[in-house]
């Protein structure tokens, strides 16, 4: 089964060299994620190798295991109305993006991974022509019916030139968290080249390759998430097919991410000085050499085994909880080798009953199971929310309850 769905790769996706090289071994983990709809449940338990590996040519980090696009994006569940914050990010991208690139009433907007299209929405209502892709059917006709004419499909050079060809070319494309996703970034990258006008500009946001290292943010790394981009090999991808990237801002969304803006070569921005600054300082700080990377693993470990304490002392009162069921908390629970150490889940906004991978199998509550449950132990995988989850189960900490947030590192709020 899992030959069928998953190939591997021997080559860097951005580059095409050979010497890519195994750096970080990391837990197996399933295939499909929460944020997948899979009947089958031998594909929902399927497992393939998470190992990061560094091209030691252009500086890519990359999974080389890769699982069918298909199976994962046409079967989507996550909708981005539900993530705290990102419609009011979103708003801001939409005001930057006008700002900088003067777009106007009529300028045409393409987004791919769209999604619900709330993005787009943003541009639509400032008289903005918008169009979105995104390969989850359902999704897209939801974004559809609401006023955002979406595509269900992936974006590529073929569907680009005939976009170009229907509704001409674009002022700006957009993308967000979806190049990180994507294998085949050539086809992408000739796709935006196709569409982008003349003094059009392509933006993109992905988790910044620096922050996920410097911040141990191994909840990022999973079978969605194939490329961990940094601006080195960014740049001299995107410099094959006649693009430059003109500037790459750090933003502090998801723990820690990049926005890349490209243009033509050549095109009507002058490259901002923090490119050329960016690039350095990732040399300078070691993101190169695999040494760096080998340290990385090692704070993996040690939380690992901080938790497995935590989690042990715990079991003599009670039960063990933990809160979040996202792709990126399922991909903790096997990082951190928790599979036979939970008894339940908790989320505020849980998409199904159960989450289930090989080992574990386990209910899901929402929130206010935290008292009828009655864990001695939660861990927060979610751990980036975990201000708020504390602040709204006060009571439970009042009563004798703790918190483990293992990231980025360990800390118990009792």
């Amino acid at each position: 089964m899992a030959g069928d769905l998953v190939h591997v790769r021997t080559t860097c996706r951005c580059c095409g060299s050979p010497r890519i090289e195994l750096t970080i071994p990391l837990a197996r983990v399933p295939i499909v994620s929460p944020n997948v709809d899979v009947a089958e449940k031998s594909v929902a338990t399927t497992v393939a190798p998470l190992d990061t590996y560094l091209c030691r040519d252009c500086g890519l980090i990359q999974l080389v295991h890769v699982v069918d696009p298909s199976l994962i994006y046409r079967n989507y569940l996550y909708r981005t109305a539900i993530s705290k914050g990102l419609a009011d990010h979103f708003g801001s991208l939409c005001d930057a993006a006008v700002a900088r690139l003067g777009l106007q009433p009529g300028s045409l907007v393409v987004e791919f991974g769209s999604n619900d299209g709330t993005l787009l929405g943003f541009f639509r209502d400032k008289g903005m022509r918008v169009q979105g892709i995104d390969p989850a059917a359902t999704i897209a006709a939801e974004a559809t019916a609401r006023g955002i004419p979406t595509r269900a499909d992936f974006f590529g050079e073929r569907l680009a030139t005939e976009l170009a060809a229907s509704l001409g070319r674009a002022d700006l494309i957009l993308s967000n968290n979806v190049m990180a996703n994507i294998d085949d970034l050539d086809d992408v990258m000739r796709g935006v080249g196709a569409l982008l006008a003349p003094g059009g500009a392509y933006a993109f946001e992905t988790q910044y390759a620096l922050d996920v290292f410097e911040h141990t943010l191994i909840d990022v790394i999973y079978h969605e998430h194939i490329s961990c981009f940094s601006v080195r090999p960014v740049v001299a991808a995107f410099a094959r097919f006649g693009l430059e990237v003109f500037d790459a801002e750090r933003i502090p969304t998801k723990g820690g991410s990049i926005r890349f803006w490209i243009q033509h070569r050549d095109g009507p921005r002058p490259v901002a000085p923090r490119v050329g600054e960016l690039m350095r300082l990732e040399t300078e700080t070691g993101l190169y050499d695999p040494a760096y990377h080998r340290r990385f693993g090692a704070r993996v470990s040690d939380i690992r085994t901080k938790l497995h304490a935590l989690i042990a002392q715990a079991r003599r009162r009670g039960p063990v909880a933990a809160y979040g069921t996202s792709v990126g908390c399922a991909a903790l629970i096997h990082q951190f080798s928790l599979e036979d150490k939970l008894d339940f889940m908790l989320d505020d906004t849980p998409f199904k009953q159960r989450i289930e991978g090989p080992g574990y199998d386990l209910p899901v509550c929402s929130g206010e199971g935290v008292y009828r449950r009655k864990p001695a132990l939660i861990v927060i995988l979610a751990w980036r929310y975990a201000a708020s989850i504390v602040a709204n189960h006060r009571k439970y900490v009042a009563g004798g309850g703790r918190f483990a947030v293992p990231l980025p590192e360990v800390r118990v709020i009792e």
